[in-house]
């Protein structure tokens, strides 16, 4: 299973939080290449001096804030409550398609996307500290209703992979393009369907054999 990198947690400073506030801001409206540190530092209510005294250039703060971004959700928070298979991870698959067609979510997409191949290791930074590190988070409550004898799971993460993949289908692609969605089309149908399918690919045998 991939290991998300995790982040020193040194506190944060005020002026750290609004650089990388603005940062945000200004990246996913402009995109990499337009976004400049003038228009980070006046967006931040701060000088240029004072952003390079916190990041060392303008790859240094994209990364940053991507890291950050990606590291606040918690989108794949397991439940307060336990509940059971279907429950969970209709609620797992409603968060995740939320953050991935909100128009915040679809900026980042496209801002990494345009940015991988000039900087490989912002690809990995945002790989590892958003889509594995939300696959971990949910092959961990699979995980947990496996051996909640719910479902029947040989690796997890696999389980988890599969579910996300189901997910992130048409749905995700026509929103990320800008395309209209077909009309009937149900958020709740398409969630419903990834879940179903999941739980059935891993039914306990015990459940099988029920009339």
């Amino acid at each position: 299973m991939p290991k998300s990198t995790v982040c020193s947690r040194r506190k944060p400073s005020a002026k750290r939080e609004a650089i990388l506030d603005a940062a945000g801001e200004v990246f996913l409206e402009q995109g990499y290449a337009a976004a400049s540190m003038d228009n980070v530092a006046a967006r931040a209510g701060v000088s240029k001096a004072t952003i390079y005294a916190h990041f060392t250039s303008k790859d240094d703060l994209f990364r940053a804030m991507v890291r950050r971004r990606c590291e606040q959700g918690e989108v794949f928070a397991p439940p307060s409550r336990p509940a059971d298979a279907r429950a969970t991870l209709t609620a797992l698959g409603r968060r995740l398609m939320d953050l991935l067609l909100s128009p915040e979510g679809l900026a980042m997409y496209r801002v990494v996307m345009a940015e991988s191949a000039r900087q490989p290791d912002l690809a990995r930074a945002f790989y590892e500290s958003g889509p594995a590190a939300g696959k971990e988070q949910i092959a961990a409550i699979i995980a947990d209703l496996a051996r909640r004898g719910e479902m029947a799971v040989a690796d997890p993460w696999v389980a988890a992979d599969l579910f996300v993949g189901m997910l992130r289908t048409d749905l995700f692609m026509r929103a990320l393009l800008g395309l209209p969605q077909p009309e009937g089309r149900s958020l709740d149908g398409h969630v419903a369907t990834a879940v179903e399918t999941l739980m059935r690919a891993h039914t306990p045998p015990e459940k099988e054999d029920r009339p």
